[in-house]
């Protein structure tokens, strides 16, 4: 999610191991365009060095969350919170697998008012 806008993005992933994850972000990053940092957790996948090695070529800035500490990426978590009761609600009216909607909710989710903002 960019802290700036609240703009939020999914990308269904097989597993979070960091090839793949190096893999999701540079393809989202060819479309949107590279950020001067992004923030993670300590997460293995954001922690190797594979990881960390694409992001310095790529000229991003890293910074990662306090361990154990999500408030500190708190609107994220929040975020996180209200994405996962879509899904669920969505998996269970339309008995179908999140990975097939979560586009249709996440336009929901960048539609939505955004009172922080003054949006």
């Amino acid at each position: 999610m960019c802290t700036s806008t609240r703009f939020p993005e999914a990308i269904p992933l097989r597993n979070i191991k960091a090839t793949t994850v190096v893999k999701a972000l540079t393809k989202f990053f060819t479309l949107v365009g590279l950020p001067k940092s992004i923030q993670s957790d300590q997460g293995s996948n954001f922690t190797s060095g594979l990881f960390q090695q694409v992001m310095y070529q790529l000229g991003i800035d890293q910074h990662l969350s306090s361990a154990y500490h999500p408030e500190s990426q708190g609107a994220l978590e929040r975020f996180h919170q209200t994405l996962k009761n879509m899904i669920r609600t969505y998996c269970l009216e339309f008995q179908k697998d999140w990975d097939e909607g979560v586009h249709l909710l996440l336009f929901a989710a960048r539609e939505a008012v955004q009172e922080t903002l003054g949006i």
